[in-house]
């Protein structure tokens, strides 16, 4: 449970970031630049094209927007009644400078209403700036399960991958910033830790009109990056935000800070929709605005055409036997979409999205036979060393890798290496000091700000440490929503199978308040998680708890002591109080 907690703390900096909310590029070699180019350099030629500075842009008559101030753009919509604003920024931080520039430019007026194209922090993270007493926030049926998913099973997996992804430690001159927007360059990760989520009071599915002040604004259900991704519609100004399916580079098609792979058939049907409304002003949830309605043609059509390339390239290729490693080493766009300065890789890539289409579609196994019993990769590695003549000889073949600028082979060696166990323990320091020279080496090739990303952060946790992320403390309102169903799926894989050998035993836990049990089992190391009535063998219960949703789902978050419940009278427990607490001494704690 208390995992649980670390990974709903870090909400904002977490997937702000790591999400962005929300990341991919092109064939297995991360793509190269002109060799008198650095990284770089191409990264703050892109910003600058793509991204720009802070500024507000009047998109159309009714349409402003804040764009350059962080990750994502917020929109202000002005009519009559009021304004209406369509994502709010990753932080109160960020939405406090955006709420202000937009107030020197845009019409004032009350914020009659918020609308979420996603679930992606760096979307909702600062809506409390934003709302008003009487805002209505709109957002997709899916949106709740999609946003505390996010922060369910594999959210500390997905939060160390999403450090590296964006390289919170990196320098602004190695990384200047993500290919979507600036990373930290006007706000902290203190700022980033204050969370200004707020719930949804509306949803719908399909498509929805709201008529506001005379002006029709409609959304549109549009699965994409996320499954609850909406695009919005003005149809007197002819203006499409398009959220995130869309942006100026090769789509994240994949994140390598986890997530599922994105549904790619859904997202072409998206694009495909948005195409035809015919828009004569687009604004992607990332970077720059387009204008005119046949260049927004031709940018759709050529996006959706590069998806269903390589969804289709991933097709013939399996169905030709491919294997999974040569369909992603080999796979390429056509150079009439590949020469687009819009589909280059700086965020999605190629490889990675071929290798998720792949596994998305047919699995792991990849129809070779030697795959299917594979020798252990660390006893694999540990004979491999040796016929290489053992570990000081790979560790010198390393070293002439480096001098030689084949950054890939040396970290192929190190890894190798590191993996057989065979270096001593001065070696080994070596070795990861190495492992660290080379992902920085191979960072500078990569103009791809996440896998770019990913190698420094990297480098910096082998010589430095990694850093712990600030917690955030949540709003009672948000905490409010989370479901309890979570927070018991998340209990399940904490527990400690060393302390709940040869065990049996049972508890329950009852809410009085929203009129649902939980009954869990712990038996030989799996905790069996029931809810309602027990399952056939469960045996009697050591102790019933008995609270309301609230008071325990703060217990949960380390928001609430449980002593203090307990003293207050806001939990009961009946039964045995010390086999009880004995049975929650078996779930990790850290």
């Amino acid at each position: 449970m208390a995992n649980l907690t670390t990974a709903l703390r870090q909400t904002s900096l977490l997937l702000a970031i790591s999400i962005l909310i929300s990341i991919n590029t092109s064939c297995s070699q991360p793509p190269q630049q002109p060799p008198t180019t650095t990284g770089a350099e191409v990264i703050r030629q892109h910003r600058d094209e793509f991204i720009g500075s802070p500024r507000i842009e009047q998109i159309s008559e009714h349409v402003w927007t804040a764009l350059g101030f962080g990750l994502a753009a917020t929109s202000l919509i002005h009519t009559p009644q009021g304004n209406i604003i369509v994502d709010c920024s990753i932080c109160p931080a960020e939405a406090r400078a955006v709420k202000k520039a937009l107030s020197e430019k845009a019409p004032p007026g009350p914020v009659t209403t918020i609308i979420y194209t996603h679930s992606h922090i760096d979307h909702i993270g600062g809506a409390k700036v934003w709302k008003e007493e009487d805002t209505e926030i709109w957002a997709t049926d899916p949106f709740i399960e999609h946003f505390f998913k996010q922060y369910g099973l594999f959210a500390p997996a997905e939060t160390r991958r999403g450090w590296r992804q964006m390289g919170y430690h990196v320098s602004r001159e190695a990384l200047p910033c993500s290919s979507i927007g600036p990373i930290l360059e006007f706000y902290t990760i203190e700022d980033m830790a204050e969370v200004g989520v707020v719930m949804p009071t509306n949803f719908f599915s399909g498509n929805k009109s709201l008529d506001i002040g005379g002006l029709k604004i409609e959304m549109h259900e549009a699965h994409g990056e996320t499954h609850d991704t909406l695009f919005v519609w003005i149809p007197e100004d002819k203006t499409l935000l398009a959220a995130d399916n869309f942006y100026h580079t090769f789509p994240n098609l994949y994140t390598i800070r986890g997530t599922s792979p994105r549904p790619v058939d859904d997202w072409i049907k998206s694009i495909d929709a948005m195409r035809r409304l015919e828009p004569e002003h687009l604004v992607p949830g990332h970077t720059n605005p387009i204008h005119g309605k046949e260049k927004i043609a031709e940018v759709l059509t050529n996006y959706r055409d590069t998806i269903q390339w390589v969804r289709d390239e991933v097709v013939r290729r399996a169905n030709r036997g491919e294997d999974i490693d040569t369909i992603a080493e080999t796979i390429k766009l056509p150079p009439h979409l590949a020469d687009l300065p819009y589909l280059r890789e700086w965020y999605g890539q190629v490889d990675w999205s071929a290798r998720a289409i792949y596994t998305n579609s047919l699995g792991w196994f990849d129809g070779r036979p030697d795959k299917l019993y594979p020798m252990n990769h660390n006893e694999a590695a540990k004979r491999e060393i040796t016929l290489m003549g053992g570990p000081e000889k790979v560790l010198e073949l390393a070293n002439q890798a480096l001098k030689e600028n084949d950054a890939r082979w040396a970290i192929h060696l190190l890894a190798k290496l590191e993996d057989s166990g065979l270096a001593s323990d001065k070696l080994a320091k070596t070795v990861s000091a190495k492992l660290a020279e080379a992902y920085t080496r191979l960072a500078e090739t990569v103009y791809n700000t996440n896998g770019r990303g990913y190698l420094l952060e990297s480098a910096i946790e082998r010589t430095q440490g990694m850093s712990p992320i600030p917690a955030s403390k949540l709003p009672e309102e948000l905490v409010s929503n989370v479901p309890l169903e979570r927070i018991f799926a998340n209990m399940a894989v904490y527990l400690d199978p060393g302390k709940a050998k040869d065990v049996t035993e049972c508890v329950h836990f009852v809410f009085p308040d929203v009129n649902q049990r939980f009954i869990v089992t712990v038996r030989n190391g799996i905790a069996e998680i029931a809810e309602g009535t027990p399952l056939p063998g469960t045996p009697q219960p050591l102790a019933t708890l008995t609270t309301d949703s609230m008071t325990y789902t703060m217990m949960a978050l380390k928001m609430m002591d449980t002593a203090t419940a307990l003293k207050e009278g806001k939990v009961k427990i009946e039964g045995n109080r010390i086999g009880f607490l004995k049975f929650m001494g078996r779930f990790q704690t850290r």
